[in-house]
């Protein structure tokens, strides 16, 4: 149990850092050049948290007695209620209602292809073990 915490905190630790590094070099290519230390060390601690959380989220798929929609609701509920909260606190999203809609949006349509593209994964991976057993 021990290694599969240290695992997620190290997914979680290191998609944070991928994507807080691939934003700011969105940030610099489109003219920002400059960043204050305090709101980058800020954006990172942010960053690094909700990635903790999106990791350990993925614990809740591990309640075999829940249905796979049940564990896909609950996961989904968490990490968007985590995540939209925190990005409008830190100002990553404006607190004004099309920016709210467009990122509520924007994390469905992400986070149901993740949640397709792992499915069809899955069932690749399982579909190839019962072949293997037969």
């Amino acid at each position: 149990m021990i290694d599969r915490v240290i695992n997620k905190i190290a997914f979680g630790l290191g998609m944070a850092m991928i994507y807080s590094l691939l934003f700011l070099w969105i940030g610099y290519v489109n003219g920002m050049e400059t960043v204050e230390t305090k709101t980058l060390i800020t954006y990172l601690v942010t960053a690094n948290v909700i990635g903790l959380i999106f990791s350990f989220a993925s614990f809740i798929f591990e309640k075999e007695e829940w249905s796979i929609l049940k564990q896909t609701m609950i996961h989904f509920i968490v990490l968007l209620g985590t995540f939209l909260p925190t990005a409008i606190w830190i100002g990553w999203v404006p607190n004004r209602f099309g920016p709210i809609f467009v990122c509520i949006g924007s994390f469905t349509v992400i986070y149901f292809i993740i949640w397709f593209v792992m499915t069809l994964y899955w069932k690749r991976k399982i579909e190839k073990l019962n072949h293997q057993l037969r």
